[in-house]
């Protein structure tokens, strides 16, 4: 994936957040971190319920939905490139060394904004009064996708949670 298709998933990211399903998960999410203590929630979407075929290089779309007043530790993905649009909420972010404000992706914005992620980059990202949802595409597949916690080391593997249950 090159940053020339960005305007792929763009175009991705706007059926997306026009989609009723997808939109009916991301309130389910945003409900079911009311009720936990999980510092954030996910789900995969699937090509099939997106409708579209996702850009070359992409191999998994994802929704998260971070708590407010949450800050995600420092971290990376070993094995992927991140491209992440904010569709709702307000924060900032640490991507490398630069620290940069949460912008809404704007789907009437011929260059909406994204926050692309290369392989091996420290990142992290603190919420501010609401929950903050994301939409996140990776070069690698949903089960394969690693996060390195930076502090521990410690390793996790996102399971692939199907949002088509």
């Amino acid at each position: 994936m090159q940053e020339a298709d960005l305007p792929k998933l763009t175009a991705l990211v706007k059926e997306i957040l026009k989609n009723r399903k997808v939109l009916g998960i991301i309130d389910d999410l945003k409900a079911q971190l009311l009720e936990t203590n999980e510092p954030f929630l996910w789900t995969t979407l699937p090509e099939n319920l997106i409708g579209e075929r996702f850009p070359a290089g992409i191999q998994s779309a994802w929704i998260f939905v971070l708590r407010p007043h949450y800050n995600t530790s420092p971290h990376y993905h070993p094995n992927s490139i991140q491209h992440t649009a904010v569709a709702e909420g307000e924060g900032r972010a640490k991507i490398g060394d630069k620290q940069v404000k949460l912008e809404l992706f704007d789907p009437a914005d011929p260059q909406p904004i994204w926050y692309v992620i290369e392989k091996g980059v420290s990142h992290e990202f603190v919420t501010g009064k609401s929950p903050v949802v994301v939409v996140s595409f990776h070069t690698c597949a949903a089960d394969e996708l690693v996060e390195v916690e930076e502090e521990s080391g410690r390793t996790r593997l996102y399971e692939r949670r199907d949002s088509t249950r």
